[in-house]
């Protein structure tokens, strides 16, 4: 007999489905030796940056944990593949390690203060396709000279499914979760309405035996779960936002003045500023 979802899912769906999966620690390590080619067995110890100790773990799809000394960072990221992803991570993780530390003190001592090393995974599950690789910090340096002295790292990864991903086989929780997302989509897609495509997918798994325990589980939940960090009018104003520059761009370029562009569009003392900034 198939479940039913009574509850409402929200605008958009999958992130926070995506950290509470991998909140089981046998998820996480099984998800750790897929990226990382490591090997470690079920019992070895995890922490976890909860929600409410730094905001590397408060955003909805965001999932991080040491383990074995290693600060793992993953996000779930859909859609176009957002090139600010390593200045995203920056702030954040300078927080988890900084709380990472029992004693402040430590930092001003004649003692080297050790930290677990930091690693930046983005597991995409957008549309396009993409091939994995790598970010970088410093690609967006307006000064290209290579002797900067800040850098970091964010390895790209395409979890969609039916792509042949090595890192799908290898953890078939990710390689579930990848498959439960493709059912969603696809019904979608199709026309079918959000919470009943939701439903379809959750039943339809269960019955191929895919995470059907966790869904199983958690299924009165699971709409809620399926919850993106930024939503779909969010993004729609931040389209917004991206067009009234470069359309003010565009005019400057043109030789329209600058009182004329922002009479014209209407800009506010927000995007007047951010023209400013962009323009020089």
């Amino acid at each position: 007999m198939d479940f039913r979802v009574e509850q409402k899912s929200s605008r958009a769906f999958k992130d926070t489905f995506f950290r509470a999966l991998f909140h089981e620690e046998e998820r996480a390590l099984e998800l750790c030796n897929a990226t990382e080619g490591t090997n470690f067995r079920n019992g070895t110890p995890i922490k976890y940056f909860t929600r409410g100790n730094t905001s590397l773990a408060r955003r909805n799809n965001d999932l991080a944990f040491v383990v074995a000394n290693q600060l793992l960072s993953f996000q779930d990221h859909q859609g176009t593949l957002n090139p600010n992803m390593p200045f995203r991570f920056l702030p954040n993780v300078a927080e988890a390690l900084y709380t990472w530390l029992e004693d402040k003190k430590d930092l001003y001592k004649n003692k080297l203060v050790t930290i677990p090393t930091p690693k930046f995974y983005v597991l995409y599950n957008g549309k396009e396709k993409l091939e994995n690789k790598i970010l970088r910090f410093s690609d967006a340096f307006r000064f290209s000279d290579h002797n900067f002295s800040l850098q970091l790292t964010v390895k790209v990864i395409d979890i969609n499914h039916g792509n042949g991903s090595d890192i799908l086989k290898k953890s078939p929780s990710l390689g579930g979760y990848a498959y439960l997302v493709y059912q969603i989509r696809k019904h979608t897609d199709s026309g079918i309405e959000r919470d009943k495509a939701i439903s379809i997918a959750v039943n339809h798994c269960i019955k191929k035996d895919i995470l059907a325990d966790f869904l199983k589980k958690n299924y009165q939940e699971v709409c809620g779960m399926f919850d993106w960090g930024i939503t779909i009018d969010e993004e729609m104003e931040i389209r917004e936002e991206e067009g009234y520059l470069k359309a003010a761009l565009k005019m400057l370029k043109s030789g329209v003045n600058l009182q004329d562009v922002i009479r014209i569009l209407e800009l506010s003392d927000s995007q007047i500023q951010d023209v400013r900034t962009r323009a020089v």
